[in-house]
């Protein structure tokens, strides 16, 4: 009986989990929707502006960017049964979020391994393709 009640409790937490992430991701879709709008009709205008009609090149550098985002996000992307965890870059940033709140010692790791996440998706010139070195091992003791 002990067995089905935790079996019962980790479902709940799960659909709990998946509910939350879920409504963020639709955050970042809704945010990314609306700031992509102004930037892709100011993007146009510019490669009107320049003569670049026939090859946008503003146009199209936000059209890559908006795809990028929207593959990061994976706004539909959910673990499948039997599986801890999708593997979207959102739902990984989700999950690191979750173990700084159920175990609040482990902060200071999860802030420099949230850090250099960061900073890899965020380096001109890198799409975000790459996963950073593990460098647990390498903090003092």
């Amino acid at each position: 009986m002990a067995m089905t009640e935790k079996s019962g409790r980790e479902t709940r937490w799960r659909l709990l989990r998946d509910v939350a992430v879920f409504q963020v991701k639709l955050g970042m879709e809704a945010v990314l929707d609306i700031t992509l709008i102004p930037v892709s009709l100011a993007a146009a205008a510019l490669d009107l502006l320049l003569g670049n009609w026939r090859r946008p090149r503003w146009f199209h550098a936000v059209l890559r960017f908006g795809e990028r985002c929207e593959h990061w996000i994976d706004l539909w992307g959910v673990a499948a049964p039997g599986v801890d965890a999708s593997k979207s870059e959102v739902d990984a940033l989700m999950r690191s979020a979750e173990t700084l709140i159920r175990h609040p010692g482990t902060g200071p790791d999860k802030v420099r391994e949230l850090r250099r996440w960061a900073a890899s998706k965020l380096a001109p010139g890198d799409h975000g393709d790459q996963q950073p070195p593990d460098r647990r091992n390498d903090l003092p003791s």
